[in-house]
């Protein structure tokens, strides 16, 4: 795909950890907003996380595509890139946020396995369990796509494998919650890079039929939230489906226009992975530093030179990394 086509994929990644920042920050508390906007925070995380799941599918699609593309590969790219930066992320996690883990958490948690037994086999960690859920999507979906080329029969094993994985957590408790949420999510991404019609026709559709549903699928995801369906319930889930594909889709349309040569996404989006790791513990660092509690105060010391600060080291430690992976030939 040509480069200059990738910018609005880069863009809404950079948008979405942007958005995850603040919304760490605690800033869309209904201490802030007020009790009648206290489910933002709940739209905000659906859009950003559905993103960046989406937004895994499309490039997961974009790797097994190429011709020298083999389950060696892919396997490798995944695991250098995921796994060194997880582990640092997990020892920060262990010795700054001060999580105590038993032996077998911890081995769950070295292999990033949490997304299939957390939380009712082992604790679930703030924030990691997205790292985790994406290794779970790759596995499952690598291992699909890589001999099943078809889209009709990666649809059906799709299925299938949503089917097996609600079984078991309905029968034994193994899968978290949020994978039946954000599966979907990842699948779409792949298929809306596999059928490049489909995708061009739906970037060509007027602006405002893309926000009609975008704005039709907020009031339905208010009218779940307001009935407590449970997160497996699938009304439940088919609005946040709607929400997050009609959401993804308006932003990603937004990003094609000038908004999206903004060279600051690019660089927000290479900084992401390490941002998403490290942001919480420095916050803890900055927090214990300048011995600050659960105040206002701290909301806007995470939002502005906390989420500066991490932004920061999360671009340079990733330059760092891609650096060291070339000089040692990994990458």
């Amino acid at each position: 795909m040509n480069a200059s086509r990738m910018k609005e994929f880069e863009a809404l990644r950079g948008l979405s950890i942007l958005l995850l920042l603040a919304l760490h920050s605690e800033i869309f508390d209904p201490a802030i907003f007020g009790e009648a906007l206290k489910d933002i925070g709940f739209f905000v995380a659906s859009f950003l996380l559905g993103s960046f799941f989406f937004l895994a599918g499309y490039f997961t699609e974009v790797s097994l595509g190429k011709p020298n593309a083999n389950a060696l590969r892919f396997i490798w790219s995944k695991f250098i890139r995921i796994y060194p930066p997880y582990w640092l992320g997990l020892l920060l996690f262990i010795y700054v946020l001060e999580y105590d883990l038993n032996r077998t958490a911890l081995a769950v948690y070295l292999m990033n396995l949490q997304a299939v037994f957390a939380p009712t086999f082992i604790k679930s960690l703030l924030t990691l369990w997205y790292i985790s859920m994406l290794v779970v999507f790759y596995i499952l979906f690598g291992s699909v796509m890589l001999f099943v080329r078809s889209s009709v029969g990666l649809a059906l094993v799709a299925v299938v494998m949503f089917a097996a994985a609600f079984f078991t957590h309905l029968r034994w408790g193994f899968f978290d919650p949020r994978f039946f949420q954000y599966y979907p999510m990842f699948l779409a991404g792949v298929f809306f890079c596999r059928l490049a019609d489909v995708r061009v026709r739906l970037f060509d559709l007027n602006t405002l039929i893309k926000l009609l549903p975008a704005v039709l699928s907020a009031g339905l995801l208010q009218w779940t939230l307001n009935a407590a369906f449970a997160p497996t319930n699938f009304v439940y889930l088919l609005a946040t489906y709607f929400f997050m594909l009609s959401w993804v889709l308006l932003a990603l349309s937004a990003f094609r226009t000038r908004l999206g040569d903004w060279r600051v996404w690019t660089w927000l989006s290479s900084a992401s992975l390490f941002v998403y790791l490290i942001h919480r513990p420095l916050w803890r660092l900055i927090d214990t530093y300048l011995n600050l509690g659960p105040e206002p105060r701290t909301i806007l010391i995470h939002l502005v030179p906390g989420a500066l600060l991490a932004l920061v080291l999360g671009y340079f430690l990733q330059l760092g990394y891609d650096r060291l992976l070339a000089a040692l030939r990994l990458k």
